[in-house]
């Protein structure tokens, strides 16, 4: 969506909506902060894209975002504990990517921004181990992340009613979000949460809720096919053959579903797209993963040829896009890695290569920790977890801000209910049945 302000304009704006930001996130108390957040930002890209100036920098998502990594140091600042429970996970990562702002070649403000941005991730992880508390502050937040999803799911079916979806790829929704392919990984998030409340020994269901969200599941499947991204299928895909194989085999009679999903109008195109465009000459138009192999190659014989800066901290946040036109003729202006890995080795190194791997060992061991207790929950945080890495292959996924929030939140949600539920301390599970929010008997300031 196009700014209606300029660049100063936004400055001004970003900074009075910061302001108010937070003035609001103090009034109605940090938590609460937290999960109005949470709740509102899957709708907010369409807003963002008004208070943006022209040349990008500060607006309401920017402010969003400094209230987001603030709240998340002041729990910090209340319980230190959060730094080795959340944390310390991030920080090889984090400190690996402040250090890249440094020798990045995009302007110091700009390449601030983008460790700001994965900052934000972090930020989203941690704060869950500060508001979970009880039981009922775990289902609170887990609803708060299913509600989310309502808006950009009714906008989808406006967009089909009224052939906003229409592109030149076929149909492709996006819901509330700048891009399909953010709104199918956001989906996919959603779908792994759905079948996490229906099947967690954590969570009780009232048969009503149960009922509403088995409905819920062809709703945001219909959707995810019909963004039209690939990748997203596959990571859905993973997630529902490991669920019908391990945790709920009723769901193996879905399986043969799944081959017929493939003939579908639109999604049957998607995936013959990839069997032509294969070959580089002349003039020859390439399928999308041709063109990525293409740009991957290039990338690293770029890096090889140019080894002495990139092996430990890389050549810095943004250096891939900006040197992109040098290994990579079809480059066009803003042209990402496509592989996060990839990217992250770019443009981090191999201490960031390292440090984003130390994340996902740290996560894989902190879900383990419920397999005792809550097999099937954990089962499925750790396939979309999976998930989340199988896609990282082919897509640009640290620049999807929105779904990389609701990601890492219902990781620390998950992760941060475990910790609380292993520990030999009386824990309160009698109050919130289900995704019923009820009155919180803690504080909601600090």
């Amino acid at each position: 969506m196009m700014s209606v302000i300029g660049t100063t304009g936004a400055v001004v704006l970003g900074l009075v909506l910061g302001v108010a930001l937070f003035g609001m996130a103090f009034a109605i108390g940090m938590r609460r902060a937290v999960l109005a957040v949470l709740l509102v930002r899957s709708s907010c890209d369409p807003l963002f894209g008004l208070t943006q100036g022209d040349g990008g920098g500060m607006g309401l998502g920017a402010a969003l975002n400094a209230l987001v990594i603030v709240l998340a140091l002041l729990f910090c600042l209340e319980s230190p504990v959060l730094i080795s429970s959340a944390i310390l996970p991030w920080a090889g990562f984090l400190m690996t990517g402040l250090a890249s702002v440094i020798s990045s070649p995009e302007p110091f403000m700009k390449a601030f921004r983008a460790f700001l941005v994965i900052t934000s991730f972090a930020a989203a992880f941690a704060l869950p181990f500060a508001l979970i508390r009880s039981r009922e502050w775990a289902l609170r937040c887990l609803t708060v992340v299913m509600c989310s999803s309502i808006i950009p799911i009714a906008y989808a079916f406006v967009e089909l009613a009224s052939g906003s979806a229409a592109t030149a790829d076929g149909i492709r929704v996006s819901g509330t979000f700048t891009h399909p392919n953010i709104f199918a990984f956001y989906l996919v998030g959603v779908f792994a949460l759905t079948l996490f409340l229906l099947r967690s020994s954590l969570v009780s269901l009232s048969p009503r809720i149960g009922r509403w969200l088995v409905l819920y599941l062809p709703i945001i499947v219909i959707l995810l096919l019909l963004t039209g991204t690939r990748s997203a299928w596959i990571g859905g895909a993973i997630i529902l053959i490991v669920y019908a194989s391990v945790v709920d085999k009723r769901y193996l009679l879905c399986l043969p579903l799944v081959l017929l999903i493939i003939y579908l109008p639109g999604v049957e195109e998607r995936l013959s797209d990839l069997e032509t465009g294969n070959l580089d000459y002349g003039y020859a138009q390439l399928n999308s993963y041709a063109w990525r192999k293409i740009l991957w190659q290039s990338a690293l014989d770029w890096l090889i040829e140019n080894p002495s800066e990139y092996l430990v901290l890389g050549y810095g946040l943004g250096s891939f896009e900006y040197y992109a036109p040098l290994f990579f003729p079809r480059a066009v202006h803003g042209v990402g890695a496509h592989n996060a890995l990839l990217q992250i080795f770019f443009e981090m190194g191999i201490l960031g290569v390292l440090g984003f791997l130390w994340l996902f060992v740290s996560l894989f061991a902190k879900l383990r920790v419920g397999y005792s207790f809550d097999k099937a929950g954990a089962m499925i945080m750790m396939t979309l977890a999976l998930a989340y890495l199988v896609t990282s292959y082919s897509d640009n996924m640290l620049g999807y801000l929105a779904f990389q929030w609701y990601f890492w939140f219902v990781m620390g949600v998950v992760c941060a209910w475990y910790q609380l539920h292993s520990t030999p301390q009386a824990v309160d599970t009698s109050t919130a049945r289900g995704l019923i929010l009820a009155p919180s008997t803690e504080g909601d300031t600090v």
